[in-house]
């Protein structure tokens, strides 16, 4: 992963196209600064992290870290018409402590959010 551009790794953390610890281990080696936003979080990523979620790929631990992978980052960005629903929801991923931990109901809740548009 040496050889690949930030964004690149950026994308490859949106959509899980390579192992997430490999993504997490090249990404802390970049600034997490950066001068442009080069990608957009959508809901269809949150959306896909869920879904593998509750079907067993992934665990809560490996949910926090890609959320916590994500926050605050200056080189994404979540899409402008989908902004409050996806820094909500990815604060409450990356921060269990502060907000819920995840759980399968927790999952199906932000899953309904997204999927109806409809923001609680």
């Amino acid at each position: 992963m040496k050889n690949q551009t930030r964004y690149q790794l950026l994308n490859a953390l949106l959509t899980f196209d390579k192992p997430l610890s490999d993504i997490i281990d090249s990404l802390n080696r970049l600034s997490w600064d950066s001068e442009e936003v080069l990608i957009k979080l959508k809901k269809e990523h949150i959306i896909h992290l869920l879904q593998l979620y509750l079907q067993g790929g992934l665990s809560i631990t490996d949910v926090e870290n890609w959320a916590n992978a994500i926050e605050g980052r200056e080189d994404i960005e979540p899409e402008e018409n989908e902004k409050d629903i996806l820094d909500e929801i990815l604060f409450d991923l990356a921060n269990p402590l502060l907000s819920q931990p995840l759980s399968p109901e927790s999952a199906q809740d932000y899953l309904t959010q997204l999927n109806s548009n409809i923001y609680v």
